[in-house]
């Protein structure tokens, strides 16, 4: 199931389009002409897509926090590691969204440069 999200805030639009393939093509075809930032998963099928110009591809922060939470249970018992560290600035930045929940755009963009931006420089 390929998912797309786009339109206001207030007003959401979400494509679900059904394909049998994970291949490179399908979302080449859902997005032809897009340009602007794609957040994605690690699937190889959207390289071609986010390779293309004026395309931004943005990772996803619950695969990546996925990622930290699998080193995080390889640790040594009662230690607290590099996961542990990161997995709580990843914390911070669900926090910080959640509260933005209801907010304003131009809000929303303020708040991210004031809250965010620190823990990213962290990360």
């Amino acid at each position: 199931m390929w998912v797309q999200t786009r339109g206001p805030p207030n007003q959401p639009v979400i494509l679900f389009d059904y394909s049998t393939s994970r291949a490179q093509e399908v979302p080449s075809r859902l997005l032809k002409g897009y340009h602007g930032y794609l957040i994605t998963d690690d699937c190889a099928g959207y390289n071609a897509l986010g390779a293309q110009s004026g395309v931004e591809r943005l990772g996803c922060w619950a695969h990546v926090r996925r990622k930290f939470i699998e080193a995080q249970k390889v640790q040594p018992k009662g230690k607290t590691g590099r996961a542990d560290m990161t997995l709580n600035l990843i914390n911070k930045l669900y926090g910080i969204e959640r509260d933005l929940k209801e907010v304003g755009d131009e809000h929303r963009h303020e708040s991210r440069q004031q809250n965010s931006l620190p823990v990213l420089v962290q990360l």
